[in-house]
């Protein structure tokens, strides 16, 4: 339960920063950009939320590109230190309801839960493994199935997770 209201705040942090309109909440600052990954913080009302980020380097499946959406992947530091180290895929489309994503990293699996056009770790002891793997490992994929059940795998590069992971580290403690 712990997990699922963690996964909730965050969700709803990552929802009320997708709004530029909002005028309180400024665009994200871009404090690092290695390789494939960017470091980026909120600073809001005093406080203070840090991620990082990637899109896919190759994405494959049997749908129309023009229909996905933003497709990403993050690892944030809400405010408050509950919401440190929480993984979180983006699919650019609705997940299949009570379906299960696949994580491999450097062939190492992980089940993630879904949520709307969302995928989590299913507990915190997951979200840190996987933040070990991605700094040792230099390849990430991502397979889900839509809500019209079309299969898809995202390939992400790990590379320069490591350095902008201890950027948000220090930034947002």
């Amino acid at each position: 339960m712990f997990k699922l209201s963690r996964i909730l705040g965050v969700f709803t942090m990552v929802i009320a920063t997708s709004f530029a309109a909002l005028p309180a909440i400024a665009d994200p600052v871009e404090m690092l950009v290695e390789k494939d990954w960017g470091a980026y913080r909120y600073d809001n009302d005093g406080s203070r939320i840090c991620f990082v980020s990637s899109v896919p380097t190759k994405s494959e499946g049997k749908y129309d590109p023009k229909n996905r959406g933003d497709i990403r992947v993050f690892v944030s530091h809400g405010p408050g230190k509950a919401e440190r180290d929480v993984v979180q895929v983006i699919a650019g489309y609705r997940y299949k309801p009570q379906s299960d994503v696949t994580l491999t990293i450097d062939g190492k699996k992980f089940k993630l839960f879904t949520l709307e056009d969302r995928a989590y770790a299913e507990s915190e002891e997951d979200d840190r493994r996987i933040i070990v793997l991605m700094k040792r490992g230099s390849k990430m994929t991502v397979v889900g199935t839509s809500s019209r059940g079309t299969k898809t795998t995202d390939t992400y590069s790990l590379s320069g997770f490591t350095k902008t992971k201890a950027v948000i580290d220090k930034t947002c403690k």
